[in-house]
């Protein structure tokens, strides 16, 4: 972010009378010969700035970070976190091919659209999908554990997400926004019935190496691919219909 900051000097009485009057805060430079140089960020009508500088202010995300104490976790404010259970259920957020997803899911979804996360595992989609401001989210697994997990992160993390056990074929339903953190076995099998799931975007993951992007690429040639995302070797894909 850049700022104009505005340099002047002043004598001591008078500084001390400038900051009865002004409010806004100042920063002092120097102290010399009974004057004070201080700085503000906006020019003041009634004198004449010394100098007027640009200068740079990191905006505070990029310098802070999560820390952990013991068994405290201190996170920025504006962070969305996510709490998951470390049960048996896939995706703790330590795969690539789920990180992968969650930066394509932060890009692309838009606020108060609809959503679908196919093969949920843990749920960390699906809240993740909920935290962004999905207007409703169905997180859908063919494994029982998976829907126990998911379920019970959804409560955890204080979201309202429906977790059935199902396969992309029992969904009659169609939702503006999927996503899918598969195997590319899975996606050969089931790609046919998880195309009509959604209308607008989708986020696919779970594809490792050129050779099965460049199959899955294939698998979704009658969609628009939008964007395509490496991580460690792992792919995220981005399409619209």
């Amino acid at each position: 972010m850049k700022y104009i900051r505005y340099i002047y000097s002043l004598q001591e009485e008078s500084f001390y009378q400038l900051l009865t009057e002004y409010t806004k805060g100042v920063e002092i430079l120097d102290r010399k010969d009974g004057n004070v140089i201080f700085a503000v960020y906006e020019k003041l009508d009634h004198l004449e700035p010394l100098q007027v500088q640009e200068v740079r202010i990191k905006h505070p995300k990029s310098y802070l970070r999560t820390i952990r104490v013991k068994d405290f976790l201190i996170v920025p404010y504006g962070i969305k976190t996510l709490f998951i259970n470390p049960g048996m259920a896939f995706g703790t957020g330590l795969h690539a091919s789920t990180q992968v997803c969650l930066l394509l899911i932060d890009e692309f979804f838009k606020r108060g659209w609809t959503a679908i996360d196919v093969g949920c595992g843990s749920g960390i989609l699906s809240i993740a999908l909920k935290k962004l401001g999905a207007k409703e989210v169905l997180a859908i697994d063919i494994d029982q554990v998976a829907i126990r997990e998911c379920k019970k992160n959804a409560k955890t993390n204080g979201v309202s997400i429906k977790c059935i056990k199902a396969r992309p074929q029992d969904v009659k339903e169609t939702y503006d926004f999927l996503c899918a953190n598969l195997e590319i076995d899975i996606f050969r099998k089931e790609m046919k019935h998880i195309k009509p799931l959604f209308n607008k975007r989708a986020v696919f993951s779970g594809i490792y190496g050129k050779d099965e992007l460049e199959e899955f690429l294939e698998m979704l040639k009658d969609l628009r691919t939008v964007k395509i995302k490496k991580l460690k070797g792992w792919y995220g894909i981005v399409v619209e219909k």
